[in-house]
């Protein structure tokens, strides 16, 4: 503001004095030949500083900038004298009217050009200078002719002199307008840049993005094509922010931002609505052309992303409407890529999802469940079940699985995979993990209690919890207020949860171990641990899918595979445990295959906490703990 503020007193003041000093022209010139000759040399001179500008352009001492400048100047110097009552006796001279028409139409050609001018391209300069000569020397014929005659030689003597000495102040008011024009026009530049865009990514913002999707409709209606909208959604970036810092967190929204920006490249558009929500918007003539982009997509985000401190391999969750089929409207197409992308994150088996109709119910019951599980985890209306875990070798129980149950008044039973989706998407998840974990701790000491003190529990823990660093505290808390000794207590951790950051993960599990607390990887197999990064993590045990289990006794590959994970194992000083075990069949391959422990329908069904002291009891004989 200090600058615009100097900017224009310098450009009033030299404007005032520039006035003074054609008041002396005026006393000693006929207005008709100051009209005339001023006039036209006037013109002469801003074709040559234009003439001069593209030299310099082609010199690289000017950049385009000053060339648009002289270009707008020259074109402002013909529409005044085109127009005006004042410019008439100009006009009156012969051959000036239809020159100027002609150079104006000339200038009107030349106006897309030289806004296109690139100091890498002097070709077009070039010949765009080359366009200009036969104007510029129509232009000095004309001036030349308005000073003929040697009334007029007098006249001029008089200009010249005055001319000399306002030089200095013509060319303060110049400087000073132009300065003032530059700064305008720069802050009119960032302030619209300002306005329309991310300024963390880059990425056009929300507003911008409300304008490029209004156009983009109106665009493919016209064109009679379709449109998608993508919605793009990062898996647990609250969690990378909580446990890794905001820092880390930018610098991850920026590497997503540009790799869809380059995965685009033409293909459509991409804007950061906010948080780390992206939507991209996609033209296409084919459905196939959406699902392709999609899928091109994921791959480009998977990327690892390298940090500080190690890896991090972020994952990404895409919903997509298409216009018309799901919508005609902005509104209708971005709520329903939304609740598209809310399924496919919320799946575990989906990365990405096509919006398809009934969609809209099941997420309005998705927030009915979540007002339900509020009240439900607040007023313990949960239910935990209990699968036992067994040696598989002398059928003696090794420890107890706890599972969650919840069957609601108005809902009916939900199931769990359900239960905690509904958690990770409405913010209960660490809510809910703290009510199993201490409800299955102080169910364990009652039971010990009663004679069963080599008895352990299992819990799963949610990757929410775990990524937000605060699973060490919450374990502590729960063995404090239930008195449980931390060696009988066994956390279950998903394979993915434990890879999105390998220096982070492993702190964490070093912290838990350190309390006495035995680690199992779960779901062991199904994700994509390497062997170096399993070696890192203070785990105790691993826990074989279900999937290879099924597969046991008809496919020999699997069988290959848990020979492959239970030799792995060993090497590591790890046990394993075998989920999902229905057949006979299926335990006696996994004793074959040297498998410990095992869990499944064949061995024993999940049960309810007051069954288990009567199942002990029942078959005692079978069921004694091990050692």
């Amino acid at each position: 503001m200090v600058v615009l503020t100097a900017a224009a007193l310098l450009f009033g003041l030299s404007s005032l004095y520039s006035y003074n000093r054609d008041l002396d022209v005026v006393r000693y010139v006929s207005a008709t030949i100051k009209t005339v000759g001023w006039a036209t040399s006037e013109l002469e001179s801003e074709v040559l500083k234009f003439d001069h500008a593209l030299t310099a352009l082609l010199a690289g001492t000017r950049n385009e900038e000053h060339v648009q400048l002289r270009f707008e100047l020259l074109w402002s110097r013909i529409d005044v004298l085109l127009k005006g009552v004042e410019n008439r006796p100009v006009r009156e001279q012969s051959g000036v009217t239809p020159m100027l028409h002609d150079l104006l139409a000339q200038m009107e050609r030349w106006e897309d050009r030289v806004y296109e001018l690139d100091v890498d391209n002097p070709a077009g300069t070039l010949a765009l200078q080359q366009e200009l000569a036969p104007y510029r020397e129509r232009v000095r014929e004309i001036n030349v002719d308005s000073f003929s005659g040697s009334q007029v030689w007098q006249q001029l003597d008089i200009i010249g002199d005055v001319r000399q000495r306002s030089t200095l102040y013509l060319a303060g008011l110049l400087l000073s307008g132009g300065l003032m024009l530059w700064l305008l026009m720069r802050e009119n530049r960032r302030n619209r840049y300002l306005a329309f865009h991310d300024m963390l990514t880059g990425l056009p913002n929300r507003m911008h993005f409300y304008q490029l999707m209004t156009q983009a409709l109106n665009r493919v209606e016209r064109q009679q094509r379709k449109l998608a909208v993508h919605m793009v959604d990062l898996n647990e970036f609250k969690a990378i922010n909580d446990s890794l810092g905001h820092d880390v967190g930018d610098r991850v929204l920026k590497v997503v931002s540009s790799r869809l920006r380059l995965a685009l490249a033409g293909k459509g558009k991409v804007a950061r609505l906010g948080g780390d929500e992206f939507v991209v918007i996609q033209p296409y003539d084919e459905t196939a052309q959406a699902e392709q982009l999609v899928t091109y997509l994921l791959t480009e985000l998977a990327g690892d992303i390298r940090l500080p401190d190690g890896c991090l391999s972020p994952k990404a969750s895409i919903g997509t409407s298409l216009f018309p089929e799901h919508g005609t409207t902005m509104v209708e197409l971005l709520s329903h890529a939304d609740t598209a992308m809310y399924y496919a994150k919320h799946n575990p088996k989906l990365s990405s999802q096509i919006f398809e109709p009934g969609m809209d119910e099941r997420r309005l019951r998705s927030q009915k469940l979540a007002v339900a599980l509020q009240l439900a985890i607040e007023n313990d209306e949960l239910n935990l079940v209990y699968q036992p875990i067994f040696h598989l070798k002398s059928g003696a129980i090794e420890s107890l699985e706890a599972l969650l149950r919840w069957h609601s008044i108005e809902h009916g039973h939900i199931s769990p995979l359900e239960v905690i989706a509904v958690a990770e998407h409405h913010g209960l998840a660490h809510q809910l993990n703290q009510w199993v974990l201490f409800t299955a701790c102080r169910q364990l000491r009652q039971w010990q209690r009663l004679g069963y003190d080599w008895l352990k529990v299992n819990v799963n823990i949610s990757p929410n919890i775990f990524m937000s660093g605060e699973l060490g505290s919450t374990v502590e808390a729960a063995l404090l207020r239930t008195g449980l000794s931390a060696s009988s207590l066994v956390l279950e951790i998903t394979e993915d949860t434990s890879l999105w950051d390998t220096a982070s993960s492993t702190d964490n599990l070093c912290k838990l171990r350190d309390l006495g607390v035995e680690i199992a990887l779960d779901d062991f197999g199904t994700g994509y641990s390497s062997f170096s990064h399993l070696r890192q993590l203070p785990v105790n045990k691993l826990k074989i899918d279900k999937s290879f289990v099924s597969d046991l006794t008809t496919d020999p590959r699997a069988g290959d595979l848990v020979s492959t994970i239970v030799r792995l194992a060993d090497s590591l000083d790890m046990s394993v445990t075998a989920e999902g075990i229905e057949l006979q069949e299926q335990r006696d391959r996994l004793q074959q295959l040297g498998c410990q422990l095992g869990q499944g329908y064949l061995l024993a069904r999940p049960m309810a906490a007051d069954q288990v002291p009567d199942w002990l009891v029942q078959d005692q004989q079978r069921y004694t703990p091990a050692g």
